[in-house]
């Protein structure tokens, strides 16, 4: 039966994948975490730690009448460092950090992050500004006018 606990992640460390990234298996597990807590509910384990990953960096959408707002943390970055990309509804956030090759170093630090939001309906990829600020990347993007609500009258 002590074979059913589930092993714990580790987060990475310097020598394996950027911090915050995750195999497709972590995902996976992260996925049928649910399940197993349904099933095994009241499991006498103490001092157990979540099964939940928290995200590698916060991104939120927070959605308008006129626009939508995209925030991505990403500490750490240079705003030339970053890129934003919009193809159809897709929004991609990337950000590459290099360090160059020290004299006598056998490594260099790099990091890498990348996300991708799917906006909703109705977005004019002409208007899409994007700023840098504090290590948050601000995306607004603006609603077309036929996507905007508008009040109709009701007639008695």
């Amino acid at each position: 039966m002590l074979s059913l606990v589930p092993r714990r992640r580790v987060r990475p460390t310097e020598g394996a994948l950027a911090m915050g990234e995750y195999t497709p298996f972590d995902l996976l597990r992260r996925e049928f975490a649910s399940l197993f807590d349904r099933a095994f509910a009241g499991w006498p384990v103490p001092f157990e730690m979540s099964w939940e990953m928290t995200e590698p960096w916060g991104v939120e959408m927070e959605e308008g009448e006129k626009e939508v707002v995209v925030r991505a943390e990403m500490p750490g970055f240079e705003a030339s460092e970053l890129e934003v990309t919009l193809r159809n509804n897709l929004l991609t956030l990337r950000a590459e950090h290099r360090e160059p090759a020290a004299e006598g170093a056998a490594e260099r630090r790099q990091a890498r992050l990348e996300r991708t939001v799917l906006l909703p309906p109705g977005i004019d990829p002409e208007k899409v500004e994007a700023r840098y600020r504090n290590g948050v990347v601000e995306v607004h993007v603006p609603r077309t006018p036929q996507a905007q609500p508008r009040r109709i009258e009701v007639k008695a």
